[in-house]
């Protein structure tokens, strides 16, 4: 995903000029849902997956954060164990900070709680959003209602690869490159090398119509 536009200024200033700097590989695992939630991370460069584990062992991927995104926030909010896993998706780089050292940081340079406020609710929105996409039985709605959300979050451009929408949308890669395909014959979006541009984001809303009292 694109840079957060509602990540405080602030917080990625504090991140980049205190945190230590640390590399991951790609498939390497940041943290594993159980662990202290001792420190969170900003994310410069790379990135990383959500998931957790199915009943039966199967890894699920709940979203995707990109450049400028905040995880492991767990730990700026309690000393609660970490609720879900990280993995990076490619190679990436964050910085990373103990929360009491965060919060020493903020609290001198007048940071308030409500600068955070809408990040935190945007995550949650955020994910909420990619479990309604359970909701839709038909692989084109899912993928036009994970799209649509992605527009409206960040913009038209959509910096996911197809096997990442295929992560989160439940389906198989094939079934996304066919849907995307279609998708980009009636001109709803356009695609060229690891890039998506969605043109007329009301196209999407008309493939995925309306969630009803899933949105009230």
């Amino acid at each position: 995903m694109a840079e957060s536009i509602q990540l405080s200024p602030l917080v990625r200033e504090i991140f980049t000029k205190y945190g230590t700097r640390r590399r991951y590989h790609a498939g390497e695992v940041l943290e594993q849902k159980g662990d202290a939630a001792l420190q969170a991370g900003y994310l410069a460069e790379g990135h990383i997956r959500t998931f957790c584990l199915s009943p039966n062992g199967d890894e699920i991927s709940l979203f995707y954060l990109g450049p400028g995104e905040l995880f492991g926030s767990a730990a700026l909010l309690s000393r609660s164990p970490v609720m879900v896993s990280l993995s990076a998706v490619t190679d990436a780089e964050a910085c990373l900070l103990p929360a009491d050292r965060f919060w020493a940081r903020w609290a001198e340079a007048g940071g308030t709680p409500q600068d955070l406020l809408t990040h935190f609710v945007r995550r949650i929105t955020m994910l909420s959003d990619y479990l309604c996409c359970a909701h839709f039985t038909e692989d084109d709605k899912r993928v036009a209602y994970f799209l649509h959300t992605c527009c409206a979050a960040s913009g038209p451009v959509i910096p996911y690869t197809h096997e990442q929408i295929a992560a989160v949308t439940g389906m198989s890669r094939i079934s996304v490159t066919r849907i995307l395909r279609r998708f980009r014959k009636a001109g709803i979006l356009r695609q060229a090398y690891r890039r998506i541009e969605v043109l007329q984001p009301h196209r999407l809303l008309e493939v995925f119509g309306s969630l009803g009292y899933f949105l009230d």
